[in-house]
């Protein structure tokens, strides 16, 4: 599968590109600019969706589903409503990634989920990895456009995938406690995601087949720099 890159959309019905005319969906579009991602070149600074930061990408492993409709995709991540700074960061998150897209949020459960959501039309081509079925239950893999964006920005990835489906705890053995942190998910392929962006980061991680342990006080340590406590 291609997926579109970070930049080049300004309007729903897309401009004449060599090989294809107007309507041509991103993800053809994406092919000129992947090469530009992978030569450093810096995201487009202009009004169109920017998708350049894997923390996006984290949340949607995560806890992220996209439905189509007639006439767009709709986004939605589902957080816990009493970290609100996450729920903030998140929604505020969306905003820079989809700027010219309204966002927005709902509460469910009796006000204890907050769903976030955006629509737009080419959701999957950002995130190819949308399909039918669950996560879990189909082959979960990145575009080389986002292995770039993951090994560029690995901490970024690994605040999405922990702010959506991990947690920080006090580990307690015996008379010693320190600080951990978990990230849970049954498809094995995020697992695998997520333990290749610890090891980009030099984090040391411990995976088991449903969730990955970051107990080491140097990896802790230096993560908590990038992912704080939830709040």
């Amino acid at each position: 599968m291609t997926a579109i890159s970070p930049a080049g959309w300004e309007s729903p019905v897309q401009p004449s590109v060599a090989g294809g005319g107007r309507g041509t969906c991103p993800s053809e579009l994406g092919r000129r600019s992947k090469a530009a991602l992978a030569a450093g070149a810096p995201a487009s600074r202009s009004s169109a969706p920017q998708l350049t930061t894997p923390s996006c990408l984290g949340l949607y492993l995560g806890d992220g589903h996209i439905v189509a409709h007639a006439r767009a995709q709709r986004l939605r991540i589902f957080l816990d409503a009493r970290y609100t700074e996450i729920v903030d960061e998140a929604e505020a998150l969306l905003r820079r990634c989809f700027p010219r897209n309204r966002t927005g949020r709902v509460y469910a459960h009796e006000g204890r989920m907050v769903v976030l959501w955006v629509y737009h039309q080419h959701l999957g081509c950002l995130l190819p990895q949308h399909g039918p079925g669950k996560k879990h239950e189909r082959p979960i893999m990145l575009e080389d456009w986002q292995v770039r964006l993951v090994e560029a920005e690995p901490f970024a990835f690994l605040r999405g995938c922990i702010r959506s489906d991990g947690c920080v705890f006090i580990n307690r053995t015996g008379r010693y406690e320190y600080l951990s942190y978990s990230f849970a998910n049954h498809s094995s392929d995020i697992l695998g995601l997520f333990v290749r962006a610890c090891e980009a980061a030099g984090l040391e991680c411990r995976p088991t087949a449903r969730y990955v342990r970051i107990n080491r006080r140097a990896s802790v340590a230096r993560l908590l720099e990038h992912v704080p406590v939830k709040r």
